[in-house]
């Protein structure tokens, strides 16, 4: 029975490396902005109705995508049961090397046009299926790429300004909505696989900033919070193989 220990071991092996880096293998990260309803664009501005009637007109909006995560489609049978019998098939670290973690901060502006892909960090994953991605909005920090002139978003995540027409038209009000804070998006999708067969793909996020003011209340404190959540609520996500 002894020549079995090394077979055993050598079909745990391959299954150690899941958490590397693969070189060759890319998964492209792709960043656009596209509104869901009809939208007028005049210079840089964005003028549309939110969903309570009020008449918006941006003049300005920035919004940091501090990282973006891809996660393995769940194991079960076998698979499973190796790698809880092998501490290596588990480990794996989430930090900025992460090969399935992209941390490179970047700044998404409505100065570039609506639908024009940003090209973000591609990841290179290893081998297998994933399944699910997660978007954090945060900060941005000294590294943020696409950072807008005299460092404007340096450790901001949102900031929005321009001007609200009521729904009646009775008034308008000036608006500057500036936040700090952490929103994210858990986003499932088709499984995903990357191998020799298949060695890139693609994942396009898409920010619908015509969302980005409903039900917004004006004279809150909390407006700006609103706001960064509704963005983490309206980011939709579509696989391009």
């Amino acid at each position: 029975m002894k020549p079995s220990v090394p077979l055993f071991i050598s079909v745990l092996i391959p299954l150690a490396g899941c958490g590397s880096r693969e070189e060759g293998l890319h998964l492209n990260l792709r960043l656009a902005h596209q509104p869901v309803q009809e939208v007028q664009r005049v210079g840089t501005q964005r003028h549309f109705t939110n969903n309570r009637g009020e008449q918006i007109t941006l003049t300005r909006a920035y919004v940091t995508v501090s990282s973006v995560e891809i996660f393995a489609c769940p194991v079960t049978g076998a698979r499973r049961w190796l790698q809880w019998l092998s501490p290596l098939g588990t480990a794996h670290a989430h930090s900025v090397t992460d090969p399935r973690r992209m941390g490179t901060p970047y700044v998404d502006s409505l100065e570039r046009a609506d639908g024009e892909v940003l090209e973000m960090q591609a990841l290179q994953p290893s081998p297998g299926s994933y399944c699910r991605a997660r978007l954090v909005l945060g900060p941005a920090d000294a590294d943020a790429e696409q950072m807008p002139e005299g460092a404007l978003m340096l450790n901001k995540t949102l900031l929005l300004e321009g001007q609200v027409t009521s729904a009646d038209g009775a008034t308008v009000r000036p608006f500057r909505l500036e936040s700090a804070g952490l929103a994210s998006a858990e986003l499932p999708f088709e499984a995903l696989t990357l191998s020799d067969d298949a060695r890139e793909a693609s994942l396009r996020f898409t920010l619908a900033y015509d969302r980005w003011l409903n039900d917004v209340d004006w004279a809150s404190a909390g407006a700006a919070s609103q706001a960064l959540t509704n963005v983490g609520n309206t980011i939709e996500l579509s696989r391009q193989p």
